[in-house]
């Protein structure tokens, strides 16, 4: 029974002085800010303004996925009016042969 309540009061006795640091840590953030600490907090709220968010991020994947699709195709194109392309036949024209 000693070991118990003893236990109990421990118990009790942390939890109150858990509770008083959280509230001194809660009571911190008014006091005044210093200009260090000001300045390190608008680079803070800049930086996660130009934080790039997952919808720009797939958005900009698809641009570069339709851009790289157009020089494929512009390639592709070049190559079938040249006759280097696999099936078709190549343009009569000289030849090297004597």
């Amino acid at each position: 029974m000693k070991k118990r309540s003893l236990s109990i009061i421990i118990t009790v006795v942390m939890a109150v002085l858990l509770s008083l640091a959280g509230g001194l840590a809660c009571a911190a953030d008014s006091a005044p800010l210093t200009p260090e600490y000001a300045a390190k907090k608008e680079n803070h709220r800049k930086q996660h303004e130009q934080r790039i968010t997952p919808e720009k991020r797939k958005a900009a994947a698809e641009n570069l996925k339709a851009e790289r699709l157009k020089v494929y195709q512009a390639k592709q194109a070049k190559q079938a009016r040249e006759g280097k392309l696999p099936g078709t036949p190549p343009k009569s024209g000289k030849t090297d042969n004597k």
